[in-house]
C-alpha cells in the first residue's frame, strides 16, 4: 500500500521475469540505493543519452574534421613555399643593383634589415644571415645578392669577416 502522499509520484513497474527484478534489486544493493531509486536514475541516464549525438556520428565528424585539417595543412604547407618564393623574388628586384659587387654609375641602397642584423654585435656566419633575412639557401640569386651587399659594407670597412662569420665593426 502506497502512502497518500506519495500517490501522485507512485508508478507501478512490471518486469518480464522475477530473475529481472532480482537482477535489478542486485544492481541497486551493488550501487548502494534504493531499487526506487536505481530505476530512476536508469531512466533519466537513458533519457539523458537520447539527447546527446550518437557515437557513430561523432566518429564521422571527427573523420571529416580530421581531413579538413590534413587538407588545410598541405594548402598552408604549398602557401608557405609560394610566400617564400615570392619573398626571394621581391629580394632580388629590390637589391638587383647589387648583381655585381662593384658599382657602375649612380647609386645602391644596401638592405637595412642585414644591416641591422650585424650591427647587433655578434658575428654571424653566411647560413645565419640567411635565415635572419628569410632567404632559403638554395635561393642561389638573392644569395648571391646578400654576399655582394657584405662584400661592399666590408670594402667600405663596416664589416669584417671573422672565423666566426661577419660582425660590424664598432
Amino acid at each position: 500500500m502506497v502512502a497518500p502522499g506519495l500517490k501522485a509520484r507512485y508508478v507501478d513497474v512490471y518486469l518480464p521475469s522475477g530473475a529481472a527484478k532480482r537482477e535489478w534489486e542486485e544492481e541497486a544493493k551493488k550501487a548502494g540505493i534504493p531499487l526506487s531509486k536505481f530505476v530512476f536514475e536508469s531512466v533519466e541516464a537513458f533519457r539523458a543519452a537520447k539527447d546527446e549525438t550518437p557515437r557513430s556520428e561523432m566518429v564521422r565528424e571527427l573523420a571529416e574534421v580530421k581531413e579538413e585539417a590534413q587538407k588545410l595543412r598541405s594548402e598552408l604547407k604549398l602557401k608557405t613555399l609560394l610566400l617564400e618564393k615570392l619573398e626571394a623574388d621581391v629580394y632580388k628586384a629590390r637589391y638587383a643593383s647589387f648583381h655585381e659587387v662593384e658599382m657602375g654609375e649612380g647609386t645602391r641602397h644596401h638592405d637595412l634589415e642585414l644591416i641591422n642584423i650585424l650591427k647587433q654585435g655578434k658575428p654571424l656566419d653566411g647560413y645565419s644571415i640567411l635565415q635572419e633575412l628569410a632567404i632559403h639557401p638554395s635561393e642561389t640569386e638573392a644569395v648571391k645578392l646578400v654576399n655582394n651587399q657584405l662584400e661592399s659594407l666590408r670594402r667600405f670597412g663596416l664589416i669584417e669577416e671573422t672565423a666566426n662569420g661577419w660582425r660590424w665593426i664598432k
